[in-house]
């Protein structure tokens, strides 16, 4: 197994790549298109926009693929050069990602007349079955894990990325288990969405929100501040 040299796998430009400026664009857009149709048109907006059959819930299934096509590249690319740990954290990348979309798939319009559709639906409504029998939780237990959810994804998305730029031994092994640590550009578009979340209820009660999330998701993981540790 070759050594990671760690000094050398930030991003050197703190500039969007063409891939992020392509996303965050088409990602505006949406956004833009979700609110304006809101007020316009309520049926349009059900019709395009609603998280339990919307169209536009396609493209969330769609980045949903390629995080999971990403991590299966990594996987195969960087097995023989990175930890274990590494690759299970792309492990869990790709499960995680088939699970959003087996469940997102559920919930869809049947626009092309796929033969898996209702097996999608069935095999969620089972898993959501075992998922409530095994684990239990009140409302104070659910409000609970709320919170933990937002301090998690506050963790992740303010202080992770400034511990990994400010403490060596932090970033040799958060470079050694392969976690994709969000940049700049990336904490600035969550910023931006947690705005448009407490704003407009038709991006935070959307689509466009899961949307959203999955094409953050894919750019840290397509070009993290630490690029170096997917690259050969």
């Amino acid at each position: 197994m070759a050594v990671l040299n760690t000094y050398n796998t930030a991003r050197k430009k703190n500039g969007l790549t063409k891939f992020e400026t392509l996303i965050f664009g088409l990602m505006i857009v949406f956004n833009i298109g979700a609110i304006i149709l809101f007020f316009i048109d309520k049926g349009y907006f059900e019709m395009i926009y609603n998280r339990y059959g919307g169209f536009i819930g396609y493209f969330t299934v769609l980045l949903l693929l390629v995080i999971f096509v990403v991590s299966a590249v990594y996987i195969v690319r960087l097995s023989r050069y990175r930890s274990i740990q590494f690759c299970v954290v792309l492990i869990l990348t790709g499960v995680a990602s088939l699970f959003f979309i087996a469940e997102k798939m559920s919930s869809l319009p049947d626009l092309f007349h796929l033969s898996t559709h209702s097996l999608f639906k069935a095999n969620t409504a089972i898993l959501g079955a075992n998922a409530n029998g095994i684990i239990k939780i009140n409302e104070t237990g659910k409000i609970v894990l709320y919170w933990i959810l937002i301090a998690a994804s506050a963790f992740y998305f303010l202080i992770l990325p400034f511990i990994y730029r400010s403490n060596f031994r932090a970033k040799r092994f958060i470079d050694r288990i392969g976690i994709p640590i969000p940049h700049r550009n990336h904490v600035i578009a969550i910023i931006i969405l947690t705005i448009l979340i407490m704003l407009f209820s038709a991006v935070n009660e959307s689509e466009v929100l899961p949307l959203d999330f999955a094409a953050i998701f894919l750019l840290i993981l397509l070009c993290p501040e630490n690029i170096g540790v997917f690259r050969r």
